[in-house]
């Protein structure tokens, strides 16, 4: 064993959106056998994500080691520099270090395939093939940048499956995510064997996608479980789960014995049961302000009347057409219709107190100081208005149950990390049980919360996964209070490398082999990272792309 001389090699799967709540009786059945034998022989827990625990924060903040407060990415989207307009997160918005950076300065090889985050590729000691936010297969989504003729002419790689789940083609949507994940695959196992290593890592999203779209089919609690269909796609989930412990067996019978192996995710998956609207909540409360203006006086009254953004594209769904403004508009003119649609151009910032943006639960001051257009003053006025926005969303009830909604409401400073200025929210909704979400775009719909949900019916929980076996881990052990922010410190010990000094993450010291820990004492190094000013600014037509893909996982409106 080569851990004295930190030769030890160490390979990342992601399962995005796993959890034990899924996978633990499964394993227990006997149904995830090769899941179940490296959990057996390694180190395990629950993996607390972030908040928010969405995809491109937590996988960031385990890229970075780091909290959302200090990588900047809180969201899928981001707004724009002296706008109150969004755009998709990439790569370039990334304010720390992150993995493949450190390990290229020390030397270590490093390979990356679907990472969310990782678009545009960086430069680094290896390759990365990136994920989630690439817009299409015709973008330079590799480096380097000719892996990427090789990947499609070898297996048709896909970045992506861009099908959207629709009751009704459960089936085809089914065999999208499959084949995505399957070719995926394949071009792992194979750069597997093309390059050298020290470090590899891969994420498969079909377990987050398929959890969004078939939930209500296996949660009998769930308000939209609906028996009939249940009997036919009550166990896609576990399908899936093990066509992927196959897959997983596959990547670990590639591994030599000096290699350690971590099954890791970013966050957990539960039920959704509804989104909330909380723009319009904001305006009946009179904290979001519309312009005063004859047609914004007409524009709002036909909104409230039921021409919103909602029905049209139900309607434009119905009719088959809904796909045929991206085919015949340009996107600079999509983009203002789609501002028209909305209530978007009609907000008056001047006049607006409060508004929300990302999706989970933000909430933003418009801070005079901070905001293009601010007009709430720091101090007195500012805590008036906090705790006049926590009164009002405490009152929230679920129409169905006559439950609370709100579980609790984060300050910024009571945010992990929380720091002054932009982009960390002033305030954070956390719901029940995590079966709400904020859909986060102003004049959506003209209801103040939706119907029980059947697309998507899954969400997202704070309980990750976490396994880890090889000649770093314990045998048969488990950790407790992991974080995701803790697996980047394991990963540099485990190669033999310093952990940078002011990471949020720590050493999982309780996963790793007593005499391990006691050869090789754990170092630290200052570092002098400094972000690159510039940025990779997506087209019109890239930013539509990577809107509609988050739209079509159910992430924004």
């Amino acid at each position: 064993m080569g851990e004295a001389l930190g030769k030890s090699k160490v390979f990342v799967i992601g399962l995005d959106g796993a959890s034990f709540d899924l996978l633990a009786p499964w394993m227990q059945q006997g149904k995830l056998p090769n899941l179940a034998n490296i959990l057996r022989q390694g180190t395990s827990g629950v993996l607390q994500s972030v908040i928010p625990p969405i995809t491109t924060p937590a996988w960031v903040s385990f890229q970075t080691g780091k909290n959302p407060a200090k990588h900047g990415l809180f969201s899928w989207v981001k707004r724009e520099a002296d706008s109150y307009r969004v755009a998709p997160f990439n790569s370039s918005n990334i304010g720390a270090e992150t993995i493949s950076s450190m390990l290229s300065r020390h030397g270590r090889r490093v390979g990356l395939i679907n990472v969310p985050c990782t678009f545009p590729p960086a430069p680094v000691n290896g390759f990365v093939v990136t994920g989630l936010e690439t817009p299409n297969r015709n973008s330079n989504y590799t480096y380097p940048e000719k892996l990427a003729h090789e990947l499609i002419d070898r297996f048709d790689y896909e970045i992506e499956r861009t099908q959207k789940y629709k009751q009704g083609n459960e089936d085809s949507f089914i065999q999208a995510v499959e084949s995505v994940e399957h070719k995926r695959a394949k071009a792992v196992l194979y750069m597997m064997d093309k390059y050298e290593w020290d470090f590899f890592m891969t994420v498969f999203r079909g377990t987050d996608i398929l959890s969004h779209a078939f939930w209500r089919f296996t949660d009998p609690e769930h308000p939209r479980y609906d028996a009939q269909l249940a009997e036919k796609y009550g166990n896609v989930l576990l399908n899936h789960y093990q066509g992927m412990d196959k897959i997983v067996g596959e990547l670990a019978a590639r591994l030599d014995d000096d290699t350690d192996v971590i099954i890791m995710s970013d966050h957990g998956s539960g039920p959704t049961w509804r989104y909330v609207y909380l723009d319009n909540y904001f305006i009946k409360l009179g904290i979001t302000k519309l312009k005063r203006s004859l047609y914004t006086d007409v524009r709002y009254s036909l909104f409230k009347m039921g021409l919103t953004p909602k029905n049209i594209l139900k309607l434009l769904s119905a009719l088959g057409l809904r796909n045929l403004s991206r085919r015949l508009l340009p996107g600079d003119l999509r983009a203002k219709i789609n501002s028209h649609m909305t209530l978007n151009s009609n907000i008056d910032w001047s006049r607006t107190k409060a508004y929300t943006m990302g999706g989970v639960g933000q909430i933003y001051i418009n801070l005079k100081w901070r905001e293009p257009q601010g007009c709430v003053e720091a101090g007195a006025e500012y805590d008036e208005l906090t705790a006049y926005i926590k009164e009002q969303l405490y009152k929230l009830t679920d129409p169905g149950t006559g439950q609370k909604m709100v579980k609790r409401i984060l300050d910024k400073n009571e945010l992990p990390g929380g720091a002054e200025g932009f982009p960390t929210p002033d305030l954070y909704v956390e719901w029940v049980n995590d079966l709400y979400a904020d859909l986060g775009i102003l004049g959506y719909s003209s209801e103040l919360m939706s119907e029980y949900l059947t697309e998507p019916s899954g969400g997202h929980t704070m309980r990750g996964i976490f396994i880890a076996k090889g000649p770093s881990y314990r045998q048969a052990e488990q950790v407790t209070n992991a974080k995701i922010t803790d697996v980047l410190p394991c990963i540099l010990y485990g190669l033999g490398l310093p952990i940078p000094d002011d990471l949020d993450g720590a050493l999982l010291k309780d996963a790793f082999r007593p005499e391990l820990l006691a050869q090789r004492p754990v170092e630290y190094e200052k570092t002098n990272y400094k972000k690159q000013d510039d940025e990779y600014s997506y087209s019109q037509d890239e930013r539509d792309e990577v809107k509609e893909r988050l739209k079509a996982l159910g992430y924004i409106a």
